[in-house]
């Protein structure tokens, strides 16, 4: 995409289909420099008042409207929000509780996708909407519903359940089989047929395997239902980008779920407390289709909320800095939710780019400069990529399914703790591309996989060993490769490849806080974290880390926390526990001579360096703890932005975002 865009979901509509507020609304769009607007995605009351009767004049003529002001518009399925009329007439298209009870009507994402007759009216109204819309080019693109994942354990509806049994049947073959490779003997839970499978309801002590089986069936589902609208629209002429908008939640499999999608589309709702976290989702999104930019579909200019305000805190400066990042990472687009806030409804507090009264919130002014800063830096934008120079982290929605069925430490959240090893790469000029397994490896020196929980996902342990066996250096660990894809343990070892792959053994692994332990990493101590895994190596195996005991004696004083084992061309750091963020930065470095690799732009922790490359060559900056930070640039660079030089030590600003372009 050669444009960029700043823009917000629009809803003129509340106000009447007479568009009351239009003027107003696109008077501050063009003082703030938008050019998009997202709409239509809770409106199908409003174009399909009753059942079979449409009304799609309004919405023509609030596309119109904003096309002849220069705004372009993302037109939205409405399948999230299906009217009372339907629901009224089709109760049994209602998701279903684990109490056996089907939802109300009055929310959002209240019907079941697996519901035929749902699908139907949903399908009808894409149709309508896709016949009507199909090549205006107001239309930039399209939305698929709305932020789609399993709900906790997922719906426990009959056609639900009627659809998992069928899933289990072509998976499993037999339920001897699935009984076998879920160890049901235990406890006496073995199956006579599939359909006495139930749903894994919360308030049953249920099997982790049927827990993560049943997420991933409800996550597939979902899939296939959006895919089914992507479908209809292309049957009816669409042909500009379509996708659906993804929230920061792993029990939805982002890969399955963007396959066969235009455009990958995420929503995210940060503050002054956690905003280093949208940087770890604009990488990961950018990644899931790399030679496509992405789309921020959601954030907000200040408080998330619904009938209260979040409580947290946005300083001015946050919403320039969080509108514009994603954008290092690869966006072509950021939309605010919302633009002007509701006068009623379930989120009265929702933060907004207006008030409900048409008047700019308090730093209106930074989506002006958001505006101003892409206009001058989009051809450096749109002309470069950014590289990761061959360095890729593991990241896997399996694998958090997986452990939310069977945390295996108490506590331990993998979504949080893989945010948190990427975090500790910030500053090290090591910042990692972050890949699925389903990936390919194409172009990696290094891979780092920190709980990984299971290497069984397609291919991808074939694939991996054959890029190691080629040169490729791999960081295992900790808590990597321990369960096959059904989420049981090996008998045969710990591990599913690593111990055969390399040669060492693993002697025992306990939770690091059974026996409390120190780590001595190169010399600097720190102390062991989530898992202790001790190992005894070959002969050609190099010791990196070493345990000690901390204020007790632990079995482990003096065993191996960590090695570099050889394996063909290239080989594979293991590491038995988590290490603070200063040895992993050197154990990466480490990883990064071997693969004859260099490490780019350094920083101080607090600011994000993303590498460009492309039709030029350059770096892009965002401070992200509001406080004062540090660049150490390796030649002469000059801002995008300002046309200013600078080279050598850069003191960076609170919730600065800068664009630096090489120039030796």
């Amino acid at each position: 995409m050669e444009k960029l865009y700043m823009g917000s979901a629009f809803y003129p509509e509340i106000y009447g289909k007479d568009l009351p507020t239009f003027e107003q609304d696109v008077a501050m769009m063009k003082k703030g420099g938008f050019n998009a607007v997202r709409i239509a995605e809770f409106s199908w009351s409003c174009m399909e008042p009753h059942d079979g009767v449409f009304d799609f004049g309004w919405l023509h003529e609030l596309v119109d409207r904003l096309y002849e002001n220069g705004i372009y518009t993302i037109l939205c399925t409405p399948s999230v929000t299906p009217p009372d009329w339907m629901t009224k007439k089709y109760p049994e298209t209602l998701k279903m509780n684990d109490d056996g009870n089907r939802k109300q009507h009055g929310a959002r994402r209240h019907c079941c996708s697996n519901s035929r007759i749902y699908r139907n009216y949903v399908r009808r109204i894409n149709t309508r909407m896709a016949q009507e819309f199909a090549g205006h080019p107001a239309v930039i693109g399209w939305q698929l519903d709305n932020e789609i994942s399993p709900e906790r354990r997922g719906c426990s509806c009959p056609a639900c359940m009627e659809k998992f049994h069928e899933h289990l049947a072509r998976k499993f073959g037999t339920v001897e089989e699935l009984n076998a490779r879920w160890y049901l003997k235990l406890w006496s839970q073995e199956y006579e047929s599939f359909e006495d499978v139930p749903h894994p309801h919360e308030l049953t002590w249920s099997h982790p395997a049927l827990i993560a089986e049943y997420i991933e069936f409800q996550s597939d589902t979902n899939a296939e239902f959006l895919h089914e609208q992507a479908e209809t629209l292309r049957k009816n002429g669409v042909t500009v980008p379509i996708g659906t908008d993804m929230m920061p939640i792993y029990t939805q499999n982002y890969p399955k779920t963007v396959a066969p999608l235009d455009v990958v589309q995420f929503n995210h709702y940060n503050s002054r407390e956690n905003l280093w976290e949208a940087g770890f989702w604009f990488d990961y999104m950018q990644n899931l289709k790399p030679d496509v930019p992405f789309w921020v579909t959601e954030t907000c200019t200040s408080a998330n909320g619904s009938t209260s305000s979040s409580g947290l805190e946005y300083p001015l400066g946050f919403n320039r800095v969080n509108s514009l990042m994603p954008f290092a990472f690869g966006a072509a687009m950021n939309n605010y939710w919302l633009w002007r806030a509701h006068p009623g409804g379930h989120e009265l507090m929702h933060g907004s780019v207006l008030t409900s009264q048409g008047r700019p919130v308090f730093n209106f002014n930074e989506c002006e400069d958001v505006s101003r800063i892409l206009t001058a830096s989009e051809d450096f934008l749109t002309g470069t990529k950014a590289d990761y120079r061959g360095f890729a982290m593991s990241v896997s929605c399996k694998s958090d399914v997986m452990f939310n069925a069977q945390p295996t430490v108490a506590g331990f959240s993998y979504r949080r703790s893989i945010m948190d090893a990427w975090h500790d790469l910030f500053g090290s000029g090591m910042l990692p591309r972050l890949l699925e397994p389903c990936m390919p490896l194409d172009g990696v020196k290094v891979l780092y996989s920190p709980y990984l929980i299971t290497l069984e996902e397609g291919d991808f342990a074939e694939r991996l060993r054959a890029w190691i066996e080629a040169g490729g250096i791999w960081i295992a660990g900790p808590m990597t490769d321990i369960r096959n894809a059904d989420g049981a343990k090996y008998l045969d070892s710990p591990f599913g490849m690593i111990e055969k792959l390399t040669g060492i053994t693993c002697d025992y692994g306990i939770t690091a806080h059974t026996v409390p332990a120190l780590v001595d990493w190169n010399g600097k101590e720190a102390e062991a974290a989530v898992w202790t895994d001790v190992y005894s190596l070959q002969e050609n195996q190099e010791v990196l880390a070493i345990y000690r005991s901390k204020s007790e004696p632990s079995p482990f004083d003096g065993g191996a926390a960590a090695a570099w084992c050889p394996v063909g061309k290239g080989g594979v750091i293991v590491l038995g526990t988590q290490p603070s963020r200063e040895a992993l930065q050197e154990i990466v470095a480490y990883a990064f001579e071997k693969a004859g690799m260099a490490a780019g732009v350094r920083s101080s922790g607090n600011v994000v360096v993303v590498p460009r490359s492309g039709a030029a060559d350059g770096i892009v900056l965002c401070e992200v703890n509001h406080e004062k930070g540090e660049v150490f640039l390796d030649g002469a660079y000059q801002d995008v932005v300002s046309g200013e030089q600078v080279s050598g030590t850069v003191s960076v600003e609170p919730y600065t975002f800068q664009i630096l372009k090489k120039i030796d």
